[in-house]
């Protein structure tokens, strides 16, 4: 069973496209006002021409209700297919939860300039305090360099349980995690607990974040692991998303492993819900180097019947100024892990490099959208229907229900770590001390154990109960684009 993951993106392809004069499929069109109608025949139009399993929609189309206001039709019309079982998964309350989707867009843009807010990421669960789940706190999953959260001292793990005055509860942990998550309030004034303090005393926070401007750089961290009586030199970088808009950034950190003569690396992915397929050819090129120039990462397939111009279209290693040159790979996965974080996996394995998973089963996104963004009247809205299934170079796809991990963390293991709530954060990147999955990947390379504290998954007296039937409380979706 999948845990709920839902996120949304901060990057978006701009993609033309030309106004529909007619719905595409020829039934009356949409309910509501005019520009509603204008957007379902929008919908319309890209499902019969290109959504993965247009087959369908040319059969059953008939049965969509184009009563349905746009922003409920899309969902409603895909939920009414049989063979779209790919499109999205079932999650822990038996729902099934759709990766194509249309949103209100707002007058966002894309670019990989400085970003206003405070700089934090919250983990995407929320946390239980109490057995009777009153109570509830919020995981730090990310702090950015050069933002108020990292001036104000706040660091990955630490778990907030007051926003603003207001201990955090059921009814008001919406409005509290968009307050953080999305901005929306002008201050935040911060209690929050430290999972690794020693101390009662030193456990508490007290932190008062004024809006400022940081870069949103998915490259999280990165440092080599050197380990007592062995000779191998450990890279180790953290990567939260594939956005193209800082590929200079990820080669440079890779760059940086090897100026330090790293001959093995452990690349973190278990927050890094997917992104550009670009940015996944990047990667790999780097870790394996100009040896394998040329070599085919992935095919991206589109349904042989798609009407636009896009058809079947591979995706090469490239030769990108930097060469690890490396013959392995170990990831460190949960079940955040999707999309171009899978195809990764999958396309390296192609290419019979072996990869080694540390963590949990992956979500299983074997496919992926071509993402538009249209205006109608006021309203912009941002569209992505699954247009394309992932491929490796050995034909291979059906990681549709993810992939399993060597080392699962979250049971009894070889290795002898285990956090039943792994990949719940604990600690800042790079602590091995503290962080299981890192320390097991440590461990997996070197054949020797790791010795972590016992203080690893104590909570300073913080009782969690870990909440896996509490949504993220916005609506939105992962999504994997093909290269620009």
């Amino acid at each position: 069973m999948r845990r709920v993951v839902i996120i949304l993106l901060g990057f978006i392809a701009m993609v033309g496209c030309t106004s529909p004069s007619y719905p595409s499929i020829d039934q009356p069109s949409g309910g509501g006002d005019a520009t509603s109608r204008q957007i379902v025949d929008y919908i319309d139009k890209r499902l019969e021409e290109e959504y993965y399993w247009l087959d369908e929609v040319m059969e059953r189309g008939g049965s969509f209700n184009r009563t349905l206001r746009w922003d409920k039709y899309l969902a409603n019309s895909l939920q009414r297919l049989e063979t779209n079982g790919d499109d999205g998964y079932v999650n822990a309350k038996g729902q099934r939860v759709l990766y194509s989707y249309i949103r209100d867009a707002g007058s966002t843009t894309r670019t990989a300039a400085s970003t206003t807010g405070f700089g934090l990421e919250l983990y995407y669960t929320i946390v239980s305090l109490d057995e009777q789940g009153k109570n509830l706190g919020f995981v730090i999953n990310n702090v950015y360099a050069g933002s108020p959260a990292e001036a104000a001292d706040l660091r990955r793990g630490d778990m907030i349980i007051s926003v603003n005055g207001a201990d955090i509860d059921h009814n008001n942990y919406v409005s509290l995690f968009n307050s953080i998550e999305y901005n929306t309030a002008s201050e935040l004034r911060l209690i929050a607990q430290r999972q690794t303090a020693t101390s009662a005393n030193d456990a508490s926070i007290v932190a008062t974040l004024q809006k400022g401007a940081y870069v949103a750089n998915p490259v999280a961290h990165h440092s080599v692991i050197t380990v007592p009586n062995s000779d191998k030199r450990i890279g180790y970088l953290v990567y939260t998303g594939f956005d193209n808009d800082y590929d200079e950034e990820l080669l440079a950190a890779l760059a940086s492993l090897k100026a330090e003569g790293v001959d093995n690396l452990i690349l973190d992915l278990r927050t890094n819900g997917g992104g550009h397929v670009s940015s996944a050819v990047a990667l790999c090129s780097a870790i394996l180097g100009v040896e394998y120039e040329g070599a085919t990462l992935v095919e991206l397939r589109r349904n042989p019947r798609n009407k636009t111009s896009l058809g079947n279209t591979t995706s090469v290693l490239e030769d990108v100024g930097v060469d690890l040159n490396l013959d392995a790979l170990t990831v460190i996965c949960s079940d955040y892990t999707a999309s171009a974080s899978e195809l990764v996996v999958m396309g390296l394995r192609g290419l019979d490099i072996p990869v080694t998973l540390i963590g949990t089963t992956t979500e299983g996104k074997n496919c992926g959208m071509d993402v538009t963004r249209r205006t109608f009247g006021t309203t912009t809205v941002e569209y992505a229907p699954i247009t394309f299934m992932c491929y490796n170079a050995k034909g291979f796809g059906a990681w549709g229900e993810g992939i399993t991990p060597d080392v699962d963390l979250s049971v009894d293991n070889a290795l002898g770590v285990k956090d039943e709530y792994f990949p719940l954060p604990r600690t800042s990147w790079g602590d091995i001390s503290y962080d299981i999955g890192l320390a097991a990947a440590v461990a997996s390379i070197t054949g020797k154990s790791v010795s972590m504290a016992e203080r690893a998954t104590t909570r300073c007296g913080i009782n969690i109960a870990l909440s896996i039937d509490m949504e993220r409380p916005f609506i939105g979706t992962r999504y994997e684009l093909p290269e620009e």
